[in-house]
């Protein structure tokens, strides 16, 4: 059969050589539509109508299904990118992602990897934990040792016990060493390190964290020392090995072994 009068593809979009009636969009050579009788008005003949805009070629698959290899899958570029942050930026850029997709992925790796670095390399964890914390003044530094200890109130074990929620009230007190703690709840080794105390009955128990401001220290399980720092209140510590203890705290500043 052949084409109806006024009949075009579908593909086309106009044919500027022949008028268009604007009832029924069909294209035709004489003044009139030949299908509806009615005249061409003068902005829909050739040569009057505006250009119609081509419209954005966009991908097209014809239908096949395009695999992806499993190791450019979007969940193992995240796995990798969460757990080795370099092996996904590369697995990112060698996807058969758009271009502009791979840009904003490569600058969200770049930046997690630079995060992941100083977290876990450079030790942003602990200074994190410790600036929430307040633990960068765990002790006063500004005045001597002799201004320090001079300011330091006497306590026994029990007194301090019972005021162990005032914090940073100047303290000294003497002490039996049973135990050496590492805090695992931060990362570093920096202040993480806790005397477990107690006096000469054996009945109450507190930590003393190690923050001397003379390298004392090291002292070993029987010791017993005196200690002059500030109250921490209640700390909840991880040694390795053990469950979790928790105790009222002393900030050690100075210290040194009675024997």
């Amino acid at each position: 059969m052949g084409r109806s009068l006024g009949y075009f593809d579908s593909d086309e979009l106009d044919r500027p050589e022949l008028n268009k009636c604007p009832e029924c969009e069909c294209y035709f050579a004489s003044e009139e539509c030949p299908l509806c009788g009615k005249v061409c008005p003068e902005h829909m003949r050739a040569g009057n109508r505006a250009p119609v805009k081509k419209p954005k070629k966009t991908r097209n698959s014809s239908g096949r299904v395009q695999f992806i290899p499993w190791y450019h899958t979007w969940w193992f570029i995240l796995i990798m990118m969460f757990f080795m942050p370099v092996v996904g930026v590369v697995l990112f850029f060698t996807s058969p992602y758009s271009k502009k997709v791979k840009i904003i992925g490569a600058v969200i790796g770049v930046i997690y990897v630079l995060a992941y670095v100083f977290m876990f390399y450079l030790g942003g964890i602990n200074m994190i934990f410790k600036l929430m914390l307040g633990e960068y003044d765990l002790v006063n530094d500004d005045i001597s040792r002799e201004a320090y200890i001079e300011t330091c109130e006497d306590l026994s074990v029990e007194e301090f016990y019972r005021i162990s929620d005032d914090d940073g009230v100047y303290i000294t007190i003497e002490l039996k060493v049973l135990e050496r703690h590492v805090d695992l709840s931060l990362y570093g080794d920096e202040q993480n390190v806790y005397y477990l105390c107690t006096d000469e009955t054996g009945e109450i128990l507190i930590y003393v964290r190690d923050c001397s401001l003379d390298n004392a220290g090291n002292y070993l399980k029987g010791d017993t020392i005196r200690v002059w720092g500030q109250n921490a209140g209640e700390q909840r510590i991880y040694p390795e090995g053990q469950t979790p203890q928790s105790h009222p705290c002393l900030n050690m500043a100075y210290s040194e072994r009675v024997n």
